[in-house]
Protein backbone atom coordinates (compact mmCIF):
# COMPACT_ATOMS: atom_id res chain seq x y z
CA UNK A 1 0.00 0.00 0.00
CA UNK A 2 1.19 3.48 -0.81
CA UNK A 3 0.53 6.56 1.24
CA UNK A 4 1.41 10.21 1.29
CA UNK A 5 1.02 13.10 3.70
CA UNK A 6 -0.41 16.57 3.19
CA UNK A 7 1.56 19.65 4.19
CA UNK A 8 -0.97 20.20 7.00
CA UNK A 9 -0.30 16.69 8.30
CA UNK A 10 3.45 17.39 8.39
CA UNK A 11 2.82 20.69 10.20
CA UNK A 12 0.59 18.95 12.74
CA UNK A 13 3.06 16.13 13.31
CA UNK A 14 6.11 18.26 14.13
CA UNK A 15 4.34 20.04 17.00
CA UNK A 16 3.25 16.84 18.73
CA UNK A 17 5.12 15.66 21.81
CA UNK A 18 8.00 13.31 20.99
CA UNK A 19 6.36 10.29 22.61
CA UNK A 20 3.23 10.82 20.46
CA UNK A 21 5.36 11.16 17.33
CA UNK A 22 6.97 7.82 18.18
CA UNK A 23 3.56 6.23 18.81
CA UNK A 24 2.38 7.64 15.46
CA UNK A 25 5.34 6.08 13.63
CA UNK A 26 4.48 2.70 15.14
CA UNK A 27 0.80 3.04 14.23
CA UNK A 28 1.60 4.10 10.65
CA UNK A 29 3.88 1.09 10.26
CA UNK A 30 0.97 -1.05 11.45
CA UNK A 31 -1.40 0.83 9.09
CA UNK A 32 0.88 0.01 6.18
CA UNK A 33 0.76 -3.68 7.12
CA UNK A 34 -2.97 -3.81 7.88
CA UNK A 35 -5.07 -0.64 7.61
CA UNK A 36 -7.92 -2.39 9.43
CA UNK A 37 -5.93 -3.50 12.49
CA UNK A 38 -8.08 -3.28 15.63
CA UNK A 39 -5.69 -1.01 17.53
CA UNK A 40 -6.03 1.67 14.83
CA UNK A 41 -9.81 1.83 15.32
CA UNK A 42 -10.25 3.04 11.74
CA UNK A 43 -13.74 4.17 10.74
CA UNK A 44 -15.42 6.55 8.34
CA UNK A 45 -16.00 10.02 9.80
CA UNK A 46 -19.57 11.15 10.10
CA UNK A 47 -20.43 14.39 8.33
CA UNK A 48 -17.40 14.42 6.01
CA UNK A 49 -17.56 12.77 2.60
CA UNK A 50 -14.83 10.19 2.08
CA UNK A 51 -12.78 11.14 5.18
CA UNK A 52 -11.70 8.42 7.57
CA UNK A 53 -10.25 8.54 11.08
CA UNK A 54 -7.86 6.36 13.02
CA UNK A 55 -6.21 6.43 16.43
CA UNK A 56 -2.60 6.84 17.45
CA UNK A 57 -3.50 6.67 21.16
CA UNK A 58 -6.71 7.19 23.07
CA UNK A 59 -6.24 10.97 22.95
CA UNK A 60 -4.55 11.41 19.55
CA UNK A 61 -6.10 10.71 16.16
CA UNK A 62 -5.34 11.04 12.47
CA UNK A 63 -7.56 11.62 9.46
CA UNK A 64 -7.09 10.41 5.91
CA UNK A 65 -8.83 9.73 2.64
CA UNK A 66 -8.26 7.23 -0.15
CA UNK A 67 -7.19 8.05 -3.70
CA UNK A 68 -6.40 5.89 -6.70
CA UNK A 69 -3.27 6.40 -8.75
CA UNK A 70 -4.63 7.21 -12.22
CA UNK A 71 -1.79 5.33 -13.94
CA UNK A 72 -1.63 2.15 -11.85
CA UNK A 73 -5.05 2.17 -10.16
CA UNK A 74 -3.17 1.51 -6.90
CA UNK A 75 -4.92 2.64 -3.72
CA UNK A 76 -3.17 5.48 -1.87
CA UNK A 77 -3.93 6.57 1.69
CA UNK A 78 -3.58 10.36 2.00
CA UNK A 79 -2.96 11.42 5.60
CA UNK A 80 -4.62 14.78 6.21
CA UNK A 81 -4.39 15.72 9.91
CA UNK A 82 -2.99 14.37 13.18
CA UNK A 83 -3.47 15.60 16.72
CA UNK A 84 -5.95 15.67 19.56
CA UNK A 85 -9.63 15.21 18.90
CA UNK A 86 -9.68 18.89 17.91
CA UNK A 87 -8.66 17.80 14.39
CA UNK A 88 -12.21 16.50 13.99
CA UNK A 89 -13.33 20.12 13.62
CA UNK A 90 -11.29 20.49 10.42
CA UNK A 91 -10.25 17.03 9.25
Amino acid sequence: MRFRKTRQFDNDLIILPNHIQEAARKQFHLFKQDSRHNSLRVKKMQGFKDVWEGHVTQGYVFTFHWERDPETDELIAVFRRIGTHAVYDNP
